[in-house]
């Protein structure tokens, strides 16, 4: 094959591409659109009888405050790749730190696979196939709250 055919080959590749994705609604499409933010963090805590409010939206991570009696918790979507957690323990200190994340509870953010996993669904994403993003919720636990004040599972749910 010659420079030009390649040259066109690959051309029209793009076009092709940039078209599918163009008229499939590949473009501008924001990754969260069909999961609507944080609805699930605000059923969850009224189900379980948390009166809450959320932080100003100019805020990373944004936060649910929640009590109930004694029990204070601050929940909130943070970044899968681990940009958070630096401030996430500072501001934790003294009290209990979990992430959810990929239906699991863990104590400390795990990074390795809900990494892979978020630039794999990125990459499908920009190709036009639709992947739910990794969710990765952070729960701080107030020191006047039982060690799980939520069901275990249904903290699991929230990612």
């Amino acid at each position: 094959m010659n420079q030009f055919t390649l040259s066109f080959a690959f051309g029209l590749l793009m076009v092709l591409s940039v078209t599918l994705k163009v008229f499939s609604g590949g473009i501008g499409q924001s990754v969260t659109t069909a999961h609507s933010a944080n609805e699930d963090i605000a059923a969850l805590l009224h189900r379980n009888g948390y009166a809450f409010s959320l932080s100003d939206p100019n805020t990373d991570p944004q936060w649910f405050y929640a009590t109930k009696d004694t029990c204070q918790l601050q929940i909130a979507d943070v970044s899968p790749q681990g940009w958070h957690r630096s401030a996430l323990e500072w501001q934790a200190r003294g009290r209990l730190l979990l992430y959810s994340v990929e239906g699991k509870l863990y104590e400390h953010q795990p990074l390795l696979m809900p990494m892979v996993h978020h630039y794999f669904g990125r990459a499908m994403r920009y190709m036009g196939i639709q992947i739910p993003p990794v969710m990765a919720r952070a729960i701080i636990v107030g020191s006047q709250c039982p060690t799980h004040p939520i069901a275990t599972a249904d903290l699991e749910g929230l990612s």
